[in-house]
């Protein structure tokens, strides 16, 4: 199964102990560190505001105020739910990590190697996450090699020149699978044929001009095509979805 971008956020106050940390986090291209907090206030802050916020790093001390174990704490009681590692110099009771959901805890001093144990979990965790909010479901990407992707991995299908590809938002893959079969496998997951070549994951949809998809923010290159005879049906629908998401 390809590898999801993970959107990091680290939280530690030690510049030494960061600069390890990026650097054994610099192997790993999908994951992007897109936020760095010093004290629990900052990575309270960040971790409320910042737009698609995949995991974090902690440190269970982070300069004056609260620490990283209580700062997690008070953002599972406002519903921020982020899977976490840990890091810290003594390890609190298991009992406590484990009501919080922690990922993992590492301790110091450790070795890239634990380090790299502990991402492998992260990205388990986030994997089997996105897994069961997608239905407990996988969509088969049959070419040189088999992939397994979720329906949430996918913006859309298309059927090109007898030639079917399934864009994700970084790549897209050819399938020897026909797109009349992912319709029927799919017709469950908000997938819908906008055009006789285009198979749309219409929860992806961030905006539509004419007979022209454009997707969500992030994805502006990718575009599909509505059947003019289709295009109010599609529309209709699109709206209805967006109001239970």
């Amino acid at each position: 199964m390809q590898k999801q971008q993970i959107n990091l956020l680290i939280a530690e106050d030690d510049e030494l102990q960061l600069e390890l940390i990026e650097g054994y986090l610099a192997p790993f291209s999908h994951i992007r560190i897109v936020g760095k907090a010093r004290t629990g206030d900052e990575l309270i802050s960040l971790a409320t505001l910042t737009p698609d916020l995949t995991a974090m790093i902690v440190d269970i001390h982070l300069g004056e105020g609260r620490g990283g174990l209580e700062s997690y704490s008070i953002l599972k009681l406002r519903g921020v739910h982020l899977p976490t590692i840990l890091i810290t110099g003594m390890a609190p009771h298991a009992s406590v990590t484990y009501d919080l959901g922690i990922v993992d805890i590492v301790e110091k001093p450790y070795t890239e190697k634990r380090f790299r144990q502990a991402v492998e979990k992260l990205q388990n965790d986030i994997s089997y996450q996105r897994f069961m909010e997608a239905g407990g479901l996988y969509v088969p990407v049959c070419g040189e090699e088999i992939l397994q992707m979720t329906p949430a991995d996918i913006l859309y299908i298309e059927s090109i020149n007898r030639t079917i590809l399934v864009h994700t938002p970084r790549e897209a893959y050819e399938t020897k699978i026909p797109i009349k079969l992912y319709e029927s496998y799919l017709q469950d997951c908000h997938f819908y044929l906008t055009h006789r070549s285009f198979l749309v994951n219409l929860k992806k949809i961030g905006r539509i001009e004419g007979t022209s998809i454009f997707f969500q923010e992030g994805n502006e290159g990718k575009q599909a095509l509505i059947a003019e005879e289709k295009t109010q049906e599609i529309i209709t629908y699109w709206h209805n979805l967006k109001k239970w998401l």
